[in-house]
């Protein structure tokens, strides 16, 4: 087999017949881009790095349940942006006295909720709130942000011009900002997560 040539799905299938060098592909094409991504958001090059083993490692050990539906570097794509943004909520310091704050205001370490479930919860409103958006503006939206693609990718798998794209993203992230001023930093920070990757 080409593994060089193989598509995402091809490998992860070899993956499931224990094939190594098919993992090994997945990692040589998926680990540069994770820790591009993650260097935007953390300094530390440690970190960055851990976290993007970890969720490759974690497809090698779930390789025989793990599910795809659309496309794996969507999956991953989104997978390290909740990783990353939990590793951004854990250092996030407390500005206000804690008397002052609502329980929405309180720092992680000071809930009693488990991390997953608040990013649980984070992205099932930030769905709902994208299924807010006309049809157009959120097929470019996921396009963009859940699949990676350029702008000009998207216009030409769409048929719209390049700033046809634009603007709907523009339009886009103006609406989802404003649902997100009024909540949580948490969604903030989900938010932000989506704007480059």
């Amino acid at each position: 087999m080409d593994y060089k040539h193989a598509s995402d799905m091809e490998l992860l299938l070899c993956c499931k017949n224990d094939d190594i060098r098919a993992y090994n592909e997945l990692v040589d094409r998926y680990a540069p881009r994770l820790h591009k991504i993650g260097l935007r958001y953390l300094r530390d090059r440690f970190v960055v790095e851990e976290l993007a083993m970890d969720l490759l490692f974690n497809i090698w050990e779930r390789r025989m349940n793990i599910t795809i539906e659309y496309s794996l570097s969507a999956y991953l794509f989104r997978a390290y942006r909740n990783m990353i943004a939990r590793q951004l909520c854990r250092k996030i310091p407390a500005t206000s006295p804690i008397e002052e704050m609502t329980e929405h205001e309180l720092p992680l370490s000071s809930r009693t909720a488990d991390d997953d479930l608040i990013f649980t919860q984070t992205e099932l409103i930030y769905h709902e709130n994208l299924a807010r958006l006309s049809p157009q503006r959120r097929l470019v939206f996921q396009l963009s942000r859940e699949e990676n693609l350029s702008y000009k990718a998207i216009a030409e798998r769409t048929g719209l011009s390049l700033n046809t794209v634009e603007n709907y993203m523009t339009a886009a992230l103006a609406g989802l900002r404003r649902f997100f001023g009024r909540h949580s930093l948490h969604l903030w920070v989900t938010l932000l997560l989506t704007q480059h990757l």
